[in-house]
């Protein structure tokens, strides 16, 4: 006796469904590699979800009851599983699976491909359309008229869209994620159980106990198999490279402390200013000593782009660490050829530097007159931040400069170092004669009660 064909039954019906997803998926990988059009992801996205909906929809109309009787007869110890794997984990891994092939297909074109996708997906992202076909599933138990199941349906999506967008934005880590994860796994499963053990949706308190026992074991094997999965990456990748990283960084977030030992170097070696973050985070989190030397640092800064050192610059004054102010200039120099306007507006880094300013506006004067014009912004700016007061003669100098942008720019500065906007409160040019009189002023008066 054979069991009915379930699946050979619902794929008939869907055929045509699959050939158009083919189809998409190969139009996707074409515009993704050929022609950049933005347009033919969201096409494809959307269709994904009509068809796993439509998908979960026919699946849904099973009748499960007589299907249960009917497979106990024919497999008396493993009729019932046999029948659960076929009528609900197929259908959420063939929606999962094509999740997984959108996903890989939308990285094509992504550095460090196929690890970037295969590490986001472990790390749960991707995985909404599962989680909006078991809404869809379990509302379809109702048996509701279609306007209740639709208004149903989008207030089940949107309160778990909400939940989900909640968690990522305030990204807990440690424990408090990582139980977040198994919760979430778990209580997918424990629904999609109870949903098929019962024969109507309604209360039943022994099949309860035996979901959530179900469900929870279930849940904590897939758990812990995205975890080992993880920690295997971790361990056989090559140092540094994107692999081993982004599963540190991943595990670290989980709870998991140990890619610590190693988090340093890899940051140094890659000098990532997103790994530095989390190295900072993490050792803070699991207080743990951060052992980064001065020298470290300045390599840190030295080895990376001017967006990198900005960023760095941002981490090492909220440590207050020190670093030699002739790397952090000399650095400045340098980026002023190749990344002029990044230096000029680089506001960590300028604020960075101004602790240096009282020790080194002589230097800094003699660097100004031989640098370009973005170097010349720039130390103007560090100026202002510094709150130097021996750069006033300097700035006062630089605001009677022909440049009318360098003479805003100190003057600017001049105002901040003061606390005085006289151009505003006397109506004339900032480079008036009465102007530098007022700043000169507050100068004397300064000088002589020191």
């Amino acid at each position: 006796m054979t069991a009915t064909p379930v699946l050979t039954d619902q794929i008939k019906k869907i055929t045509t469904f699959i050939y158009i997803l083919i189809l998409l998926f190969i139009i996707n990988i074409i515009s993704i590699l050929k022609f950049k059009w933005d347009v033919i992801p969201i096409i494809v996205n959307v269709y994904l979800y009509v068809f796993s909906f439509y998908l979960i929809f026919n699946f849904s109309m099973t009748e499960i009851p007589p299907l249960k009787d009917e497979y106990r007869s024919i497999y008396p110890r493993m009729g019932v599983l046999i029948l659960f794997v076929k009528t609900r984990v197929v259908p959420f891994v063939v929606i999962y699976s094509i999740a997984v092939i959108y996903t890989l297909i939308n990285f094509l074109d992504k550095e460090h491909w196929p690890w970037n996708p295969i590490l986001e997906l472990m790390d749960g992202r991707f995985s909404n359309t599962v989680f909006y076909s078991l809404i869809l599933l379990l509302i379809l138990k109702f048996n509701r008229r279609p306007k209740i199941t639709l208004l149903l349906f989008v207030a089940g999506a949107a309160i778990y869209f909400l939940i989900y967008q909640l968690v990522f934005y305030f990204s807990p880590s440690g424990a408090v994620m990582s139980g977040l994860k198994f919760f979430q796994i778990s209580i997918a499963l424990v629904l999609l159980i109870y949903e098929f053990v019962g024969d109507k949706f309604a209360f039943d308190a022994k099949k309860l106990r035996k979901s959530i026992i179900a469900g929870v074991l279930m849940g904590l094997f897939m758990y812990s198999t995205v975890i080992g999965g993880l920690v295997a990456i971790y361990r056989i990748s090559t140092f540094a490279s994107y692999p081993q990283a982004r599963s540190g960084q991943i595990l670290m977030r989980l709870g998991y402390s140990f890619p610590l030992d190693n988090f340093k170097s890899i940051v140094t070696e890659t000098s990532d200013p997103y790994l530095l973050y989390d190295l900072i985070y993490y050792s803070r989190a699991y207080r743990r000593n951060l052992d980064i030397t001065p020298v470290e640092w300045e390599n840190l800064i030295l080895s990376g782009s001017m967006e990198v050192a900005n960023i760095i610059a941002f981490y090492i004054n909220l440590l207050d660490i020190t670093v030699s102010y002739n790397q952090i200039i000399s650095y400045a120099e340098k980026r002023s050829v190749d990344s002029g306007e990044a230096l000029a507006n680089s506001v960590y880094y300028t604020h960075y530097a101004s602790r240096y300013c009282v020790d080194n506006i002589d230097n800094m004067v003699d660097r100004y007159a031989a640098g370009n014009r973005y170097l010349k912004t720039w130390i103007i700016r560090v100026t202002g931040e510094s709150k130097c007061l021996p750069a006033i003669p300097f700035l006062l100098d630089v605001v009677t400069d022909t440049d009318p942008f360098l003479s805003q720019e100190a003057y600017a500065s001049l105002s901040k170092i003061t606390g005085l906007d006289p151009a505003q409160e006397l109506e004339a040019r900032i480079n008036s004669p009465e102007v530098i009189l007022k700043f000169s002023e507050f100068y004397r008066d300064s000088r002589s009660k020191n």
